[in-house]
Formats: structure tokens, C-alpha cells, sequence
């Protein structure tokens, strides 16, 4: 961990690079332009679109890898992106050299462990000591976001949709969302007693509430704080979360 950020030693291509996994992105993997220059990357020629959480356009330039490895999982021929941000809306720096997001995980569990500074993945049909560390109680992704890391949970002021979210700081709600539940916290924050996920309470807890961008159909983050307590296994497979109290 660096700062409130999970930084992973990835080798791309031979050389070792400072990567933060962040279950928010669905991508592969992003690279800053100094790492795709030393290792040569090839560019593909296409480009993707996205908008950042303050609604900013950004266009992804793609580029080949002949091979990642992640601890001991590889992967060859990745499509990567240029990692882009916009210049009012910068990511913290805590050495990263890009990101690492979920497209290249989606055959693993992966068991996020921060408490022992543990990234774990369980490959299909994997079984032993590490495979039975992927328990707790299960909360099921929301259909509506295709395999991605988002699942309701019940607070004080109804059910919502949240996204499991390593890269951000910290645990937030779309002020939006709070706004339209007529809630009287302060503006800035939020303090649920409950936290309901697969029938187990994690409350009371403390969101943040900000002025952000969301898709239609999610209203906020679980991020450091959630993952800095509970060991939580995501089960792309299974298309569900085993969280650990």
C-alpha cells in the first residue's frame, strides 16, 4: 500500500512497473507514455472514449504488449491504453507508473487483502489454502454491470448500487443520489449505523458525499476504508463478492 492506494509490481515486458490495481477500471492495463516508450509498445491505431468521475471526455490511445505477468500469471499480446487524465482532474501520485484494471482477472477470484499486503489470484479449478481464503458472506454483482465489481448493499437511507473500487481513496456517494434519498446529513459526509451486504451488517459507516459524475444506475464507491478492514474476495466467475467481517 501507498498511501490508500495498492500498488502492484507488474513486469511488462521485461521490465518491473509500478501499477495501482484499481477495480474500477474495466480496461487491461494503462501505461503512462514513459513506460510505453521504454518498452517499445506498439501502437495499434485505435482509440477508446471515456469520461472521467467529473465528466470529462478522454480518449485512450491503444497500444500492443507482448506479454504481462502478474506475480505468476501471465498474459500475452495485451491490448493496453495510454493512461490519460484530464488536466483539472489529475490521479494522486504515489509512484504509479499506470494502472491495472479488471479485464485481464476475469477468469480469476481475486482476494484483496490489505490487512497482509496481499493480492491473491485463484485460477480456475484452483483449490487449496489459497482458494479457501475466497469466504465470507456473499453479495452478488448487480446484473446491470456485465461481470464488473458492483453490488447493492442497504444503508440508512435505502438500497443502492456501489462499485468495489480499490482505486479510490475512499468510500463515496454521489451527492445526487443523497439529495434524492432527502437525507439531513452534512453536505460533505455521511454516517449509515447499517451496512447491509448478504445479510451481514458492516455498519455503522462514515461515505463521503461529493459533486461527481456517474453512469446512470450506480451511486457511489466502496473503496480504501471498506478494503483497509475486510479481506473481500471478487469472484469474477461467480459474478459475486465474498466479504470477510
Amino acid at each position: 500500500l501507498q498511501g490508500n492506494s495498492p500498488v502492484l509490481r507488474v513486469l511488462v515486458d521485461g521490465s518491473e512497473v509500478p501499477l495501482i490495481f484499481d477495480s474500477g477500471n474495466s480496461t487491461s492495463v494503462a501505461l503512462t507514455q514513459s513506460v510505453i516508450d521504454h518498452v517499445k509498445a506498439t501502437p495499434t491505431g485505435d482509440t477508446s472514449r471515456g469520461m472521467d468521475a467529473k465528466g470529462n471526455v478522454l480518449v485512450y490511445p491503444k497500444y500492443k504488449l507482448h506479454r504481462i505477468q502478474i506475480g505468476k500469471a501471465v498474459f500475452t499480446d495485451v491490448v493496453a491504453e495510454l493512461d490519460v487524465h484530464a488536466p483539472s482532474y489529475q490521479a494522486d501520485q504515489v509512484g504509479q507508473q499506470g494502472f491495472l484494471g479488471t479485464f485481464l482477472l476475469k477468469r480469476y477470484k481475486v482476494i484483496i487483502d490489505y490487512p497482509h499486503l496481499r493480492l491473491t489470484l485463484v485460477p480456475p479449478g484452483g483449490t487449496g489454502k489459497k482458494a479457501s481464503e475466497c469466504k465470507g458472506s456473499v453479495v452478488p454483482f448487480s446484473p446491470a454491470w456485465h461481470g464488473e465489481p458492483a453490488a447493492e448493499l442497504s444503508t440508512d437511507i435505502g438500497r443502492l448500487v456501489v462499485w468495489w473500487d480499490t482505486g479510490s481513496p475512499t468510500s463515496l456517494l454521489s451527492k445526487r443520489f443523497v439529495q434524492s434519498s432527502r437525507s439531513p446529513s452534512p453536505d460533505d459526509t455521511l454516517i449509515s449505523k447499517h451496512l447491509w451486504l448478504g445479510g451481514s451488517d458492516f455498519g455503522p459507516w462514515q461515505f463521503d458525499v461529493s459533486d461527481v459524475t456517474l453512469p446512470p444506475g450506480f451511486d457511489g464507491f466502496i473503496g480504501y476504508n471498506f478494503f483497509a478492514k475486510h479481506v473481500v474476495c471478487m469472484d469474477f466467475p461467480g459474478q459475486r463478492l465474498l466479504i470477510q467481517k
